[in-house]
């Protein structure tokens, strides 16, 4: 049996560090402004140059209209090791990583630092940005077809 990794935070797992664009993100304070935040939004400004820069004008716009807020705790989430063997339920999963080579949220290196953490089956690399579900969908279907 492998002994676990150490556990990584922030950057290493793969944290979004978007300090080059400034302060992107609303914070929601849903226990009150003495409390951390509970939940940050991506603000509607910077949308389109970090999650969507190759995606159609119009896509865009739909992707900022259903984009909603995600829990803060993820910034600083610590995640434990979840390599306990074979025999581990979560290992039984065929996992596949996608990645986005023109990302400007999960830098390559954030996106190797998942993949040598938690090792897919397979990589599959995209031309795309964050959101090849919009950029890219009929390229993206392909690739999770493939890797069935």
């Amino acid at each position: 049996m492998e002994a676990c990794p150490k556990t990584l935070i922030g950057n290493e797992q793969g944290v979004p560090d978007l300090s080059e664009f400034g302060d992107v993100y609303d914070l929601n304070f849903g226990l009150g402004e003495d409390h951390p935040p509970t939940s940050m939004m991506l603000r509607k400004e910077f949308q389109r140059t970090i999650l969507y820069q190759q995606s159609s004008q119009e896509n865009s716009m739909l992707a900022s209209i259903l984009l909603r807020p995600f829990p803060a705790v993820l910034q600083t989430a610590r995640f434990g090791c979840v390599d306990d063997g074979v025999k581990s339920p979560v290992n039984a999963v065929h996992r596949v990583y996608i990645k986005t080579a023109n990302d400007r949220t999960l830098k390559a290196e954030q996106q190797d630092a998942m993949i040598h953490r938690w090792p897919p089956r397979k990589v599959m690399v995209m031309n795309t940005d964050h959101s090849p579900f919009f950029s890219a969908p009929d390229h993206l279907l392909e690739l999770i077809l493939k890797s069935l």
